[in-house]
């Protein structure tokens, strides 16, 4: 390759890595900036770093890959074309036939951002050679070793009287610490399965910090996280046997480490099992009664279920969704849309079956990384409302749209030099393709003028809360005053609480 193209063609690629480096940098951002601000306030400034995050990637990187993104919906089947305007009915009937037209459009408008910022995210991975996903995970380990340092700090002030939520500084609840490390973990690794040759000493610069995470996800007893991980580790081991090695035997050695320090040095219980553990583990911790309400929602509603943020606003005190993604959709959008959307999830499960058995030995260490992060963040998501909460919401968008964009390193050749990916492509992108962002950009537009409106409200709202319901709790929704029936007393006739049916 000539020289002069060369250069070209690093640039072009490293041009690629900031969508992602983007995100990366906004969840560490998100949880350090919050590190002294205390309860529901930090949930409040992580959201807004998410919208500022987003609006990067989608403004930004939508603007340079909209011929990309353009071809990528156009290139589907004529299957896969019926299914998706089936989905965009029910989705549409789903916001405009419910109660609380504006907020359901919020909704609406918030989960479309979330999955144009997936799209490019994948379309960037596309053409990431060994050397961009080696800096990606670098990044990603230094995000754990600073926060590692950081957590240290403030656990030696608190140490004496600390609590579960002490184990995830920095964020209003330590779940939602958890919900970031079942992403984030096993992309670290990406640091040394991404070169030619993997070796100790980087491996070790891995395992360090991660070990520290391990910690805090078996003291604070985050069982959905850690059920994510194991299951990762295992899809792993069927999909790639002896080539994912490195990632399972990192994440293996640093939990082991992790469960060590449990044992030892836990404030919450003590030395040894009997005292570590300070709660029933096999309990539901309240998801039993959201998922039966979630069932029951998605039937007395059926089709189009209660509507976007209907578990904000059906007058019980308590979370506000279901803390699960596929029950919180079906009582929510309807049981089919649910449906179609479970489908989905085999069909990419099943694509990514495809993919590793047929992509070659030296490709696969790199891809079991990104496949256990994608398996510990749908399968966490199942027992959360991580696509709900700011940080780890980015870290879906990252997860899913790297596991799906991932191209075996012999196709990066063909597709930088070649112009057969679009955004390589000197050629202009066609009128449509400009159109589909500035569609894009007017959504983004009507999520922050409306989510701006919800959060002036949930604010006003707090002490009505207090008042008619007798408790201050905060259930975070897409602020962290959650309660719409609260907000509705404030202002009744708020244009976000207009029906049109």
């Amino acid at each position: 390759m000539p020289h002069s193209l060369a250069l070209s063609t690093d640039r072009h690629v490293a041009g690629l890595m900031w969508p992602m480096i983007t995100l990366v940098l906004a969840i560490a951002f998100g949880g350090g900036v919050t590190w002294q601000v205390a309860g529901a306030s930090s949930f409040t400034v992580q959201r807004e770093v998410q919208l500022v995050a987003l609006l990067f990637v989608i403004a930004l990187a939508g603007w340079r890959m909209r011929g990309a993104m353009l071809s990528s919906l156009m290139s589907v089947s004529s299957l896969k074309k019926w299914l998706c305007i089936a989905g965009i009915l029910m989705v549409s009937f789903s916001a405009l036939l419910v109660p609380l037209t504006g907020v359901a459009l919020l909704e609406l408008a918030y989960l479309l951002m979330l999955a144009a910022a997936a799209m490019l995210i994948g379309l960037s991975a596309r053409c990431l050679p060994r050397l961009g996903w080696a800096i990606l995970g670098g990044l990603i380990t230094l995000l754990l070793l600073v926060y590692a340092v950081l957590a240290l700090d403030h656990l030696q002030l608190v140490w004496a009287f600390a609590n579960r939520h002490d184990f995830g500084p920095g964020f209003a609840n330590v779940r939602f610490f958890a919900d970031v490390a079942a992403g984030v973990m096993p992309l670290a690794i990406l640091y040394t399965v991404a070169r030619r040759r993997p070796f100790v000493v980087a491996a070790l610069l891995c395992v360090l910090p991660l070990a520290f995470w391990w910690w805090l996800l078996w003291v604070s007893e985050s069982r959905a996280a850690l059920l994510g991980l194991f299951a990762g580790c295992v899809v792993a081991l069927v999909l790639f046997g002896r080539t994912a090695r490195w990632s399972i035997g990192m994440l293996s050695f640093s939990a082991v480490i992790g469960l060590v320090g449990w044992w030892f040095f836990n404030p919450l219980g003590g030395a040894g099992a009997e005292q570590a553990l300070t709660r029933d583990i096999t309990s539901s911790s309240g998801r039993l009664a959201l998922w039966s309400d979630a069932l029951r929602y998605s039937l007395e509603h059926f089709p189009l279920g209660r509507g976007p943020m209907g578990f904000a606003g059906d007058g019980i005190l308590r979370s506000a969704s279901a803390h699960s993604f596929f029950l919180n959709t079906a009582a929510e959008w309807g049981l089919p849309l649910a449906l179609m959307l479970l489908v989905l999830l085999f069909y990419g499960c099943w694509m990514i079956a495809c993919r590793a058995r047929t992509m070659s030995e030296k490709d696969k260490p790199v891809y079991s990384c990104l496949v256990i992060s994608f398996v510990a963040v749908v399968v966490n998501a199942q027992f959360s409302g991580s696509h709900i909460t700011p940080l780890s919401s980015l870290v879906l968008v990252l997860a899913i749209g790297l596991v799906f964009g991932y191209q075996p390193e012999g196709a990066l050749p063909l597709q930088v030099t070649s112009g057969a990916v679009p955004l390589a492509s000197s050629r202009p992108p066609p009128l449509r393709a400009t159109l589909v962002w500035a569609g894009l950009m007017l959504v983004y537009a009507y999520l922050l003028y409306a989510g701006l409106e919800l959060y002036w409200l949930s604010v006003k709202s707090s002490l009505t809360c207090l008042q008619e319901l007798g408790r201050a709790t905060y259930y975070p929704r897409f602020w962290a005053q959650g309660r719409l029936e609260c907000m509705q007393i404030v202002s009744p006739d708020h244009w976000l609480f207009w029906s049109w049916r």
